[in-house]
């Protein structure tokens, strides 16, 4: 097995500890419990997070002897495979069914009559939505709950599954109409939208692959709060309509009607954005507290269309936007790396920005001083700033306050 493999297991079984997080297997004795490195008398999540941050170094739990699930006189990310598997076992047999898909018609049927607690591990190989019955998206309104959510994974996350269509002009690949999802480990492909949320609330997206869309890859729409995206590479979105092809979305427009606008503290963590046609992330006026942190832009794709400008549009309250990179790629239709729109009265304040590192690779001011190369352009906004840096081409340094278009700017 070579490095790159032991990271992937490494990162399956750290993003594994949210789906499972309220089991445990319990018993009577920690001193002869496998796995039990934190010697609280039961195997469950936490000594996931204990090993999996003694394996990174981190930290050292105080039975740490207890991590040798293989009996080989070793403590190693093979041991931590070993636990995952096991409490992914129990939480199966204790809470649902495990379903395991290798055909279309399998897929839908799994998808589509979940149970609260399943977990839908698909077999490698491509599943083509529109060969079932004609169909132009893979949908459900079934609902988990906070202790055991729908699972829909891959069944071998090194080779995972392709869900994907025919064409990037109509569909969704899929969408979740229900609460509780945990959706990781798949690639999502060729379809006019990728993975929509439509009222679906606490669902997780994560270690997916989503892209070659013909508008936006994501979408967390009408009424979907407390969703997370997470570790995900989304790319090549847009390709029919670049200046809708954002690569998440979070809300809807004022401007479109049937939808519930209230789309509240949703999270984007740790994705990749390559070549999105519009902003890599839009947050739409009405949704309240969205997070996005250690997610990394390259700018190369975005076209401009519909005055899309810039890495991340706000017209939300509330946002939080830290601990991410930005690569404007010489691509001169980003003329600033976040931006903020009033589209609504009362929408778009509160925002705070971050810890964010930019490369935006021009002059500031140069040639056209009326859209300056901001690190934050908001000009009626009242937003905060704290420790982002930004290159214009000379290096990094500390974005100074002209770097920001406000006159209402909080410097933290």
């Amino acid at each position: 097995m070579n490095k790159k493999q032991i990271f992937n297991k490494i990162a399956v079984c750290t993003a594994f500890m949210l789906t499972v997080q309220n089991f445990s297997l319990t018993v009577r004795s920690a001193e002869n419990i496998k796995g039990d490195v934190n010697s609280d008398g039961k195997l469950s999540v936490d000594d996931i997070v204990d090993f999996n941050e003694f394996i990174l170094g981190q930290d050292s739990p105080e039975n740490i002897s207890a991590g040798d699930m293989n009996g080989d006189g070793q403590t190693d990310v093979f041991d931590l495979v070993i636990m995952r598997q096991e409490i992914v076992s129990q939480s199966s047999s204790e809470t649902g069914r495990k379903v395991l898909v290798s055909t279309v018609e399998e897929l839908f049927n799994a998808v589509r009559n979940a149970q609260a607690g399943d977990v839908i591990s698909v077999a490698s190989g491509t599943y083509d939505y529109t060969t079932y019955q004609g169909v132009q998206k893979i949908d459900t309104s079934a609902s988990g709950t906070e202790e055991a959510p729908i699972i829909l994974t891959a069944e071998n996350p090194e080779n995972p599954p392709v869900f994907m269509g025919t064409s990037t002009e109509n569909g969704y690949v899929l969408q979740i109409k229900g609460d509780y999802w945990i959706i990781e480990n798949l690639c999502i492909s060729t379809s006019q939208k990728g993975i929509v949320l439509d009222n679906s609330n606490h669902t997780i997206i994560r270690n997916c692959d989503i892209g070659n869309t013909g508008s936006e890859a994501v979408a967390v729409r009408d009424g979907s709060s407390y969703c997370l995206v997470q570790n995900c590479n989304i790319h090549d979105s847009g390709l029919i309509t670049a200046g809708y092809g954002e690569g998440v979305y979070i809300g809807s427009s004022y401007t479109v009607s049937g939808f519930d606008y209230k789309c509240d503290y949703n999270v984007v963590d740790g994705c990749t954005f390559r070549n999105i046609t519009a902003e890599h992330i839009d947050v739409k006026e009405y949704t309240t507290g969205t997070e996005i942190m250690n997610c990394t832009f390259y700018g190369d794709g975005m076209t401009g269309a519909n005055y899309a400008g810039s890495f991340i549009d706000i017209a939300g309250n509330e946002c939080n936007v830290h601990d991410n990179k930005g690569y404007r790629n010489g691509n001169p239709n980003i003329v600033a790396a976040f931006e903020i729109h009033e589209q609504v009265a009362d929408w778009g304040y509160n925002n705070v920005f971050r810890n964010n590192t930019l490369y935006m690779d021009r002059e500031y001011g140069e040639i056209d001083t009326g859209r300056r190369m901001y690190v934050v352009d908001g000009w009626f906004s009242n937003f905060a700033v704290k420790d982002n840096m930004v290159d214009y081409g000379n290096g990094l340094v500390n974005a100074m306050p002209e770097y920001y278009n406000s006159d209402y700017i909080i410097f933290e």
